[in-house]
């Protein structure tokens, strides 16, 4: 019965400490995927939205279709006869249209941003439920253990309390 107790009790701290290398390494994890979190949130809100592959790609073809548009402009201009007024005028055009598609492009960033911060709400609060899973798993755990290590040791104590008494009658 005492080997039962002493058992029991090393046993427990055994799995005490492989719950906490458990532990630590789940807690470990969840950093890490916090700091990924926090990180591609910083790049991705406090980056430029100019600088984007997609809006540069967009950008470039603008600019291209201009700068073609503007020199078809020239070469009509001179063969229709046109004036350099005239050609000036449609030259304005075309930048006004690729200023506007600048301020689109510019508009679209703020949905974007504000889609970027849904996102960032969204991860780090799974992140915090997943780490309150794991808070609350430990206690559990440790209620159950220690349940069983009270519950084994009143049992050994029952048992030797018992055998004490039976040989003193």
């Amino acid at each position: 019965m005492i080997i039962g107790l002493l058992t029991g009790i090393i046993k427990g701290a055994r799995d005490k400490k492989r719950a906490e290398a458990a532990s630590q390494e789940a807690q470990h994890a969840l950093d890490v995927q916090q700091s990924q979190v926090d990180s591609f949130f910083a790049k991705e809100y406090y980056g430029d939205y100019l600088n984007r592959s997609d809006v540069q790609s967009t950008l470039h073809d603008m600019r291209e279709q201009t700068r073609q548009q503007n020199a078809l402009l020239r070469h009509t201009g001179a063969v229709s006869g046109a004036t350099p007024e005239a050609v000036a005028a449609m030259h304005s055009n075309n930048a006004r249209a690729l200023g506007n598609a600048y301020s689109h492009i510019a508009a679209g960033a703020s949905g974007w941003r504000s889609n970027v911060l849904g996102n960032y709400i969204n991860h780090s609060m799974a992140n915090t439920n997943n780490r309150y899973r794991l808070y609350a798993g430990q206690a559990e755990n440790f209620r159950n253990s220690a349940n069983k290590f009270f519950s084994s040791a009143a049992d050994n104590a029952d048992q030797l309390l018992t055998k004490a008494i039976s040989g003193l009658m």
